[in-house]
């Protein structure tokens, strides 16, 4: 019983881990293109197109896609590590 009660504990340190860690990457990734990309929208963005929301959507869920992805494979992979030496 007590090493179930490890198991969520460490499961549940482990998710905030990975979560705030996505988090901080997001907001470190989000930055440059904020700064760089959405000016180059600002006149559509200023006009309410709905192409260029669209356009905007698909950019910042592509890179979330990617960035996330990759996050999760690398925990995986660590997981998987972790129970081979276990």
């Amino acid at each position: 019983m007590e090493q179930l009660k490890n198991t969520s504990t460490d499961s549940k340190t482990k998710s905030l881990t990975e979560t705030s860690l996505d988090i901080f990457l997001g907001f470190l990734m989000f930055l440059p293109v904020n700064y760089f990309v959405l000016p180059l929208f600002t006149g559509s963005i200023a006009d309410y197109s709905l192409l260029t929301a669209i356009q905007i959507g698909v950019m910042f869920s592509t890179i979330s896609l990617i960035r996330k992805f990759v996050i999760r494979r690398w925990f995986e992979r660590m997981r998987n590590c972790e129970s081979i030496v276990n």
